[in-house]
């Protein structure tokens, strides 16, 4: 684990190398990491991390940038379709008053 260097990408073993994180220091066998794409801050044992390859983190982020991508596109969607309902209905109130105006009027 002596290559273990500041600014190096890691993961840890303990968790299953589930989020990857950039080492911002290092104090005496204690690594003090920071998520590269979740905001989190960590510190682990020196024997807890595993270097990971460029061609893993860039496919890592390519993940990660998909998921948001696909709350983000969801997330609008749910949007647009709750703006979409609040206009029909403030068009049907509006055509009902329409309605009973015109129904008072013939009446």
């Amino acid at each position: 684990m002596d290559n273990i260097k500041i600014g190096n990408i890691v993961a840890r073993k303990s968790y299953g190398s589930d989020i990857l994180f950039k080492v911002i220091e290092i104090k005496d066998d204690i690594v003090i990491l920071r998520g590269i794409c979740y905001r989190i801050e960590v510190d682990a044992p020196l024997s807890d991390i595993i270097l990971q390859s460029n061609t893993y983190v860039k496919d890592y982020r390519e993940k990660i940038n998909r998921t948001v991508d696909k709350k983000i596109k969801i997330a609008y969607r749910t949007a647009l379709e709750e703006t979409t309902k609040k206009k029909i209905l403030e068009i049907l109130c509006l055509n009902q008053l329409i309605f009973i105006n015109l129904v008072k009027f013939y009446i």
